[in-house]
């Protein structure tokens, strides 16, 4: 009611953003998470992986290792299987959802510090990214 009486018919102001429109490509092969990740659709899962990483620095496991996964979703459906570094790097993604998930998991049972999963288990180090690999 309030967006009518505002904007008049909601479909005016919708039609302003092109991710609602009924043509946006929200559902299909590769699962779209927001419009930004949408600039370059060719590498959009970068933006999943920065967003995955940022929930990760903020202790939001579970929720990070969803992002991950999604991201390699989207890698695969993306990359050149024969390219080494791109296989490396779904490999690295995926190394992240099983580091995020045994982290949610300890988090969950509330575990000692002492059980606490560490990237070096997962092939991880501090400060790497995708794009190292």
């Amino acid at each position: 009611m309030l967006i009518k009486e505002h904007f008049g018919d909601p479909g005016a102001l919708t039609r302003q953003f092109p991710y609602m429109k009924a043509t946006f490509p929200w559902k299909g092969d590769d699962f779209i998470i927001t419009p930004q990740v949408l600039a370059n659709p060719d590498n959009g899962y970068h933006g999943v992986e920065r967003l995955a990483m940022a929930h990760h620095q903020a202790g939001a496991w579970q929720l990070a290792g969803e992002y991950w996964l999604i991201a390699a979703g989207w890698r695969r459906n993306r990359m050149d299987a024969s390219d080494e570094r791109h296989v490396a790097a779904l490999q690295f993604v995926l190394r992240h959802v099983e580091y995020n998930r045994a982290l949610a998991e300890w988090k969950k049972k509330k575990r000692s510090r002492s059980a606490m999963p560490y990237p070096e288990q997962f092939g991880l180090s501090d400060g790497m990214s995708p794009h190292d690999t």
